[in-house]
């Protein structure tokens, strides 16, 4: 419970942070509502002149004297009009906003190593943040909270000119407008917990389907595609059940809502069609004309319009509340200080102190490690596999944290690039690819890298060259190839750390040898940190940093292999 207390708390700070930031824009946006409200009145009023005062009462009537009532008609709706679109602008101005600094901060963190900061989090996970919970803010910014103070402060405009036409009918209203808010909180208590599954179970649901399509080759083969099938219907039900459990929370609340709007409407035409019959002369009934009492008449459905797009909005807020309880713990690591993360330093060298690396969750600690790499030079982290060079490859990558010690690189290192062992290409042609990392790079850089990793008679053999495209679900390129093509992609980035994790574990001898001659090359220009268990890889090792098949941890070599 405190736990859930806890994440209800920072979810509410979050979407107060945020409101925050657009605090003008958004009182904007009510003032523009109230002004709307005001031109809502004005034309309302003219309407009931106009019926009241000249047409009924007059057998004939000129236009000279229904002239005031249609001009103050029109410039009413104009303003109406305008002001609504003053008001749109301004609440979706600041939801574009909002939205867009919110996935700033989540790229931002994303870059900075998600991974160790939040759980080993899937591409469902971050798709969801990104794109199902920051667009859930737009409700909240854009509608939920003008409206909120529009429910408050646009029926009490009307209730003031209703009240100096006739009190009785003001009371009513009055009487009639907190039992709405009242029962609608007590039929949307549950709104809130409901959301939250409804954004877990999403979530949950696409992770599911992109392991699965992810996997869709092995399990082909394993002859499982009918039971992965179920397993998606299964969860696809259970989220299609609480989807219609939401909705039957919202159409209860909205059928509260216009059980007693409708009442009270009923109430003041039934009483003033009394009084104007002559059956009702008590109270402030001698006050009621046609003029007045259509103008009640006409602002009494008007009088709970704000409050019935509030309730519409409500849900709203309670989607937003889920999605910022969830986006709350992943910003606030992006606002923190990190200590593990790479420190510049004003050597030309990279320095590794004491350094143990691990992942937070992992028992076993390895021995630490001090080593100096200057400028120019390869590590090679070598060992049998799962010994941990992948692990210490991605804390010098600063994508996970140091479990013990620190490690600096210099202030002119530049920019990374990480090659990870599994090779992925995106939806594409070969150059997009190989534009990933260089958006600037030109055609010939390109082929001239091709060429260096023997893939110029691949691409040759394509009918439209670098605009071939390319399908990550169904490819014709060898691994040997992705591997070539994924490291062609490093290649081309203005990068002065590359950090290669098993550069060769796919390729023949002569697909080798091409990569080992290119990162020779680059050596020159270039730090170069590879994990590789290739002992081909020591020709190109200035520093050797061993890691033991034992629970003993790693052993380290200073001197150059």
């Amino acid at each position: 419970m405190r736990g859930d207390a806890t994440d209800v708390q920072a979810g509410k700070a979050l979407l107060h942070t945020v409101v925050k930031q657009q605090r003008p824009l958004l009182t904007g946006a009510v003032l523009l509502g109230l002004l709307s409200t005001l031109g809502l009145i004005g034309q309302w009023l003219a309407l009931a002149w106009l019926l009241g005062e000249v047409i009924l009462p007059a057998e004939r009537w000129q236009w000279s004297m229904a002239y005031p009532s249609v001009l103050l008609f029109l410039l009413a709706l104009v303003l109406r009009a305008g002001a609504a679109w003053g008001q749109e602008y301004c609440a979706s101005r600041a939801s574009i906003a909002v939205r867009q600094s919110l996935r700033l901060q989540l790229l931002q963190l994303w870059r900075e190593g998600p991974a160790w900061r939040l759980g080993e989090l899937s591409a469902a996970d971050w798709a969801s943040q990104w794109g199902d919970n920051i667009e859930t803010m737009d409700g909240y910014v854009a509608r939920y909270w003008p409206q909120q103070y529009l429910a408050l402060l646009s029926p009490l405009l009307m209730l003031a000119l209703i009240a100096w036409l006739n009190w009785l009918m003001a009371l009513i209203l009055l009487l009639a407008a907190p039992l709405i808010p009242l029962f609608m909180v007590l039929v949307g208590l549950g709104a809130e917990q409901i959301n939250r599954r409804h954004q877990l179970e999403r979530q949950r649901l696409a992770g599911h389907f992109l392991n699965r399509v992810k996997q869709l080759r092995l399990l082909r083969q394993l002859g499982a595609i009918a039971q992965s099938s179920q397993q998606i219907a299964r969860q696809s039900g259970r989220y299609r059940d609480l989807l219609m459990a939401t909705l039957k929370v919202a159409f209860l609340s909205s059928a509260v809502l216009e059980f007693f709007a409708s009442v009270a409407v009923a109430s003041v035409a039934i009483y003033i069609g009394f009084v104007l019959f002559g059956a009702i002369d008590w109270g402030p009934a001698a006050s009621i004309s046609l003029f007045s009492g259509l103008t009640i008449l006409l602002l009494a459905p008007e009088y709970f319009q704000p409050i019935r797009q509030f309730a519409q909005t409500y849900h709203d807020k309670a989607a937003a509340l889920a999605a910022a309880m969830q986006l709350a713990p992943w910003l606030a690591k992006a606002t923190e200080p990190d200590r593990s993360e790479p420190q510049p330093s004003d050597s030309h060298a990279l320095q590794l102190t004491e350094l143990v690396s691990a992942y937070p969750t992992q028992a076993l600690r390895p021995p630490p490690v001090t080593l100096t790499v200057p400028e120019h030079h390869c590590l090679l982290l070598s060992g049998p596999s799962g010994s941990g060079k992948t692990t210490a490859l991605k804390t010098l990558a600063g994508l996970i944290p140091a479990k013990a010690g620190a490690f600096h690189w210099p202030n002119k290192h530049g920019r990374m690039v990480y090659l990870p062992q599994q090779p992925w290409i995106k939806p594409g042609s070969w150059a997009d690819n190989l534009r990933l990392y260089a958006p600037d790079a030109s055609e010939s850089d390109m082929m001239s890298v091709l060429e260096q990793l023997g893939l110029a008679p691949l691409l040759a053999e394509q009918t439209n060259g670098l605009a071939t495209p390319l399908n990550p679900a169904d490819t014709a390129l060898s691994g040997g190839q992705l591997q070539r093509l994924m490291l062609a992609r490093a290649l081309l980035a203005p990068a002065s750390v590359l950090l290669l994790d098993e550069p060769t574990a796919r390729l023949d001898q002569q697909s080798k040898a091409l990569v080992m001659a290119v990162l020779a090359q680059r050596k020159s220009c270039q730090w170069l940190l590879i994990a590789s268990h290739d002992p081909a890889m020591q020709q190109l090792a200035d520093h050797y940093w061993f890691f033991a098949a034992t629970d003993a941890g790693t052993g380290l070599s200073e001197a150059p292999v």
